[in-house]
């Protein structure tokens, strides 16, 4: 018989793969779509229990701005009916796909933002229209090998994003990793593989062979290597960790010639490997609670003050000055047109004794390992780049240490402390979920 609290889950997926000849996003100079390696997926999972009910939407992209994110919550909401404060809207990162956010020299794609959107809405409402019984697991999986901090402690005392394979220069990682892979598995009542929503701290790969073609990256390897293990209708979704300074670059070592996605496909293989191990010692349970809750954070923008000003005026109009440092002089410029503090959205998520923990911003490792151990679950997941985009956020530390990641744009405009303070309100909402 079934209970109040008896789970229910519906999945779909959709394709958003844009064509060939749109403007790509993750680059500082102007980059177009020349071809499709791989296509572009909208992932949705919608689960109720209890009276109450929760969506995830993950999306093959590497961002939307919170307004473009707040329409798609609102879409979402009603097509799968539940409140816009249950809906978790997040984006792999992948930096081969459409241009989202209008940054240095690459202007946002609206035309397929608004296909996207409407896209996600048949997604959602169909995951909801296919929603029966099931029962949920959860737990750690541990993969050590994918990710490395890119912040370098080097001899001269400086501190340097990606300093390049094998350079004598390197001392040590500014920062840590997270090799843990906190996710949720789900299956139907009968015990038939459902879904499952992973979480790993890593940036984008980018082996695409050349950077021109439109990819999924590592995220979509993976939700193809799981459906090839769990069966065709098998949805996966490989949500971002807290991977603001992590990347998949060893500079111990200059590596050999890959093929495109090579490398992409080795690191997907090896989460889904630890999915599968978690999996094959899960206990699925039917009754699970299912529950979610927001709070809204200003978040202080960083602009240049006084004479900081003038000099960004006179390195953007200076044809002499190298092109990227006028790019990022337009980009202070623009910044002056911002409000001084932009309303996120920090959201937490839970079903059973997994949780998620949500954040806007490209938020460094370390914040990440601070929300697990300040959580009251046993699994905690940290999604980043979900319900808004808050550009990099360092430790207060590495702002004095400075690094690509800590330089002023409209892709780093966090003021110092705003990380440690969206840990504290994400810390107060894991709490709050647990009670509730």
């Amino acid at each position: 018989m079934a209970t109040e609290s008896q789970l229910r889950a519906g999945t779909a997926v959709v394709d958003i793969t844009p064509p060939v000849g749109v403007t790509l996003a993750g680059s500082l100079t102007r980059r177009e779509a020349t071809s499709v390696l791989d296509p572009l997926m909208a992932r949705c999972v919608v689960l109720e229990s209890g009276g109450k009910r929760i969506a995830f939407m993950l999306l093959d992209l590497i961002a939307l701005d919170n307004s473009d994110t707040a329409r798609l919550r609102q879409v979402v909401a009603k097509a799968a009916d539940l409140p816009v404060e249950h809906v978790c809207v997040c984006c792999t990162h992948t930096h081969t796909g459409p241009c989202t956010l209008t940054f240095f020299q690459s202007e946002r794609e609206e035309a397929f933002i608004a296909k996207m959107t409407d896209h996600c809405a048949h997604a959602a409402a169909q995951a909801a229209k296919n929603m029966k019984p099931a029962r949920a697991a959860w737990g750690n999986g541990w993969e050590p090998r994918a990710a490395f901090n890119r912040r370098y402690h080097m001899r001269d005392g400086t501190l340097k994003t990606n300093p390049g394979y094998e350079n004598p220069q390197v001392i040590r990682p500014a920062g840590p990793t997270d090799p843990e892979i906190p996710m949720l598995l789900l299956e139907t009542a009968a015990g038939e593989p459902m879904a499952v929503i992973a979480n790993f701290s890593l940036h984008y790969i980018g082996d695409t062979g050349g950077g021109s073609a439109i990819s999924a990256d590592y995220f979509g390897c993976f939700a193809r290597i799981m459906q090839e293990r769990k069966g065709k209708q098998f949805v996966a979704l490989l949500t971002h960790g807290a991977s603001g300074d992590i990347n998949n670059v060893d500079v111990s070592r200059k590596p050999g010639p890959r093929q495109p996605l090579e490398q992409s496909n080795r690191v997907a293989g090896w989460i889904a490997d630890q999915v599968e191990a978690v999996w094959a010692k899960s206990t699925f349970r039917a009754d699970v609670p299912v529950g979610a809750t927001q709070s809204i954070y200003n978040e202080r923008v960083r602009k240049p003050k006084g004479a900081e000003i003038e000099e960004a005026r006179k390195k953007s109009e200076d044809p002499k000055m190298p092109l990227i440092d006028r790019l990022y002089a337009k980009e202070q410029l623009e910044l002056l047109k911002w409000p001084d503090e932009i309303p996120m959205v920090i959201q937490a998520l839970r079903v059973g004794d997994w949780a998620a923990a949500t954040n806007t911003g490209e938020i460094f490792c370390r914040f990440g390992l601070d929300i697990k151990h300040a959580s009251p679950f046993p699994v905690t997941a940290f999604i980043e780049l979900a319900n808004g985009y808050g550009g990099y956020i360092p430790t207060r530390v590495d702002y004095d240490l400075g690094g690509y990641e800590t330089r002023l744009a409209r892709s780093a405009y966090a003021a110092p402390f705003t990380g440690e303070e969206m840990v504290a309100v994400a810390a107060m909402n894991l709490r709050k979920v647990f009670k509730g």
